[in-house]
């Protein structure tokens, strides 16, 4: 699956890959190239900062299944950003579904 079938889904406006030193590999969508690697950027740190908690998560809980991390999402008032491996998107909130899209790049983030 390439990332035009992720950018494809209902509500994605932006979507791109990304090395693990945070710089873009590819990129689709309606984000200026300067905005694009700023969310790859965003992402990389921010898959640093929830691989360090599920870890500490697991430690503190004793369970199982935490680490390592399977993906995140954050979510603001009209935008959300999802992220699994190193592919990222920029998605509407009013339009998406978080389930089809995490399931799109979590397809896509393991081919």
């Amino acid at each position: 699956m390439s990332l035009k079938k992720i950018l494809v889904l209902d509500g994605v406006s932006a979507v791109c890959r990304f090395r693990d030193d945070g710089v873009v590999m590819e990129a689709e969508g309606m984000l200026p190239p300067d905005l694009m690697t700023r969310l790859a950027k965003f992402a990389q740190w921010y898959r640093r900062l929830v691989s360090g908690n599920t870890d500490l998560l697991s430690l503190f809980s004793q369970m199982r299944g935490w680490s390592p991390s399977q993906g995140w999402i954050v979510q603001g008032a009209s935008t959300t950003v999802c992220n699994v491996g190193n592919v990222v998107c920029l998605v509407d909130n009013a339009q998406a579904s978080l389930n089809d899209i995490m399931r799109a790049l979590n397809d896509v983030a393991h081919e």
